[in-house]
């Protein structure tokens, strides 16, 4: 296999519980860089703050965040393209989240922006307060998201939402579900995430892959969630973490070890 790009999600994946990154994964992930491979972070998160939580990585030259909605090469931090989601869309799910208490978080460029009625939220729903922390250093704190929200000029990539309980996650799925042109996809049972239509990572990468003059065979994907699924599916060869649900398990041509077990590691090694 000719594989040049290795696509590597984060949270579950290249991260472990409390959102650290493992000594062997870490050297061995950089090793690969250090031997010409472009590694792609390819995640959820916005690139500031992807970019933040690999600031210890040497040679990181692009990335695919907000699930696909954005790539972006690190020098000069250009977009290679960008995806987003419609106007009235973004209120109609907005307008539906506020109707609960939970978390908001809206991906724009390259960062992601909150409010502080949300942030309290986001610590009282359950999550590790190390995953809290982290994710929200690099967010823009609004004193409120509505005139955000309002504003038609907006490009709005990515909504993240995050509820109080999985009941309530249900009862806004169902809402949103309604409307057009979304296909909201959870990552934990608490969460929902959503952008453009069926967009996907693998879309991201595919954009990304044809600036770099690459195809999909050149490509390995590792992840671990349901935002992942298109990648693994779309990538020339695909590794599910062992800590994966059982539908990325089902769509990887390889399943390595959990996220607690070095399996970014294992499995470079076993492809690379």
């Amino acid at each position: 296999m000719d594989i040049r790009l290795i696509a590597i999600d984060l949270d579950g994946t290249l991260l472990q519980g409390d959102s650290s990154i493992s000594l062997r994964t870490r050297q061995t992930v950089q090793s690969v860089i250090d031997a010409g491979y472009y590694v792609v972070p390819t995640t959820g998160r916005s690139y500031r703050n992807a970019a933040y939580v690999l600031r210890e990585f040497a040679g990181i030259s692009y990335y695919v965040n907000a699930n696909g909605a954005i790539a972006v090469q690190a020098q000069g931090e250009k977009v290679i393209h960008a995806q987003s989601i419609p106007y009235q869309t973004v209120r109609e799910i907005c307008d539906l989240a506020g109707q609960y208490e939970l978390f908001v978080e809206l991906y724009e460029g390259l960062d992601a922006y909150v409010d502080k009625f949300g942030v309290k939220y986001l610590y009282r729903a359950g999550l590790m307060k190390s995953y809290c922390d982290q994710l929200l250093s690099t967010d823009i704190e609004l004193d409120s998201l509505d005139s955000f929200v309002e504003d038609p000029s907006r490009e709005i990539g990515k909504i993240h939402i995050v509820c109080m309980n999985v009941d309530q996650k249900f009862r806004l799925k169902r809402q949103i579900d309604a409307l057009s042109g979304v296909n909201p996809v959870s990552v934990i049972p608490i969460n929902l995430e959503i952008v453009q239509g069926s967009w996907s990572k693998a879309d991201g990468l595919s954009r990304l892959v044809q600036y770099l003059d690459l195809k999909p065979e050149n490509v390995l994907a590792i992840g671990d969630s349901d935002n992942d699924l298109e990648m693994l599916k779309w990538a020339g060869a695909s590794v599910a973490m062992g800590n994966g649900n059982q539908r990325v398990k089902e769509a990887a041509d390889y399943v390595t070890s959990g996220n607690e077990d070095d399996g970014v590691a294992e499995a470079l090694l076993k492809y690379l």
